[in-house]
């Protein structure tokens, strides 16, 4: 069938409302898009690393603290400045020592 009219893809549009609305490929492959190369020097890649697993650790422990302050505050009045030395240890603890010197390889 494609091979006679030169058909790569056939796709239809459908709606279910006037705004809203999606392409469904019926015949054909979709095409996928390449990624790109990250341009990064080697000398500066572990650097990239450290930083951005310190960073990953660092929201891990702050959502871990608003999960507990939010938890203290509804089980107590004035319950988060109550249990703010240990959802702050408890949080800290979720950053793993990310800042400690002899986790930090860079060389």
């Amino acid at each position: 069938m494609s091979k006679g009219l030169g058909l790569k893809r056939v796709v239809v549009l459908r709606s279910e409302d006037s705004y809203d609305g999606y392409a469904d490929t019926i015949f054909g492959k979709r095409e996928k898009k390449r990624r790109k190369r990250k341009k990064q020097s080697k000398l500066l890649s572990p650097w990239e690393k450290t930083i951005r697993r310190a960073a990953k650790d660092q929201v891990k422990a702050s959502n871990t603290y608003l999960e507990r302050h939010e938890r203290s505050n509804k089980r107590k009045k004035n319950g988060w400045i109550r249990d703010l030395n240990k959802n702050v240890s408890k949080s800290l603890s979720k950053l793993g020592g990310a800042y400690s010197i002899y986790k930090l390889n860079l060389f």
